[in-house]
């Protein structure tokens, strides 16, 4: 069972009865958003640094909140996927480093227990044109249980329960003009660890819907809300494609 929304998560969210669904995995928006580096790259000598096209750090409006208005929003649409979620179920959130310890202060004030902080290292991230910082080849999701009950967790072989997954920048896997594209394969690693077949998986960000794909791949329920008319039609559009 697919189904999707076109709406404001803080809506549909409403609509979903509590203790309904068994992980919730999503990418929410960071708040970092800066205006593009409009500098000539073209001319450089070296073809790692050269670029037709400047950088691009503007994700757009969904991105760009006041600070307190950022963190308003994330507690909201947090307390929210708390309520939905059922009593052993797993909550998968990827956030901006400088802030994923404020989800993980409101998911322990409202029953959700940190499990681990979970890195995402890209094996060949953006090369650094100024060099006075460290290459940015990492992002990092906060996992989470709720309640009392034992966490649904398919424990692996150990060298594949490390809590990090190395693959390669959206430059390897990206499929579409999203510009947080996430791997399909690293979210299917997800889905297999924390839920098992026809469990419900509820993505409150779906973005251009990889969340989806996975779920689709494994047989797995999936709930996904988009607010962007342009990404809600590239996750419906890619999902629908998806052979079973």
């Amino acid at each position: 069972m697919i189904n999707l929304y076109h709406g404001n998560c803080l809506d549909v969210l409403k609509q979903i009865p509590e203790n309904s669904v068994d992980l919730i995995l999503t990418d929410p928006p960071y708040n970092i958003s800066k205006l593009n580096d409009n500098r000539d790259r073209s001319k450089l000598n070296s073809p790692v640094m050269r670029r037709q096209k400047p950088l691009n750090y503007d994700f757009g409006t969904w991105d760009n909140m006041e600070r307190q208005e950022f963190l308003d929003f994330t507690k909201n649409w947090l307390l929210e996927c708390i309520r939905v979620l059922k009593d052993g179920g797993t909550i998968i959130s990827f956030f901006n480093k400088e802030d994923i310890s404020y989800i993980g202060w409101i998911g322990q004030e409202n029953g959700i227990r940190t499990r681990t902080i979970f890195t995402w290292h890209k094996t060949n991230p953006v090369p650094s044109f100024r060099k006075v910082n460290y290459l940015s080849a990492c992002e990092y999701a906060w996992i989470g249980s709720k309640g009392q009950k034992p966490w649904t967790f398919n424990f692996g072989l150990q060298k594949e329960m490390h809590n990090f997954y190395e693959t390669c920048n959206a430059s390897g896997y990206k499929q579409t003009e999203h510009p947080t594209e996430k791997p399909v394969n690293m979210f299917e690693h997800f889905v297999k660890i924390h839920t098992n077949k026809d469990d419900t998986i509820l993505d409150p960000f779906m973005g251009s819907g990889t969340t989806g794909v996975a779920c689709k791949h494994l047989n797995r329920n999936f709930i996904g809300i988009e607010l962007d008319d342009k990404y809600f039609q590239i996750a419906q559009d890619r999902i629908n494609e998806v052979l079973i």
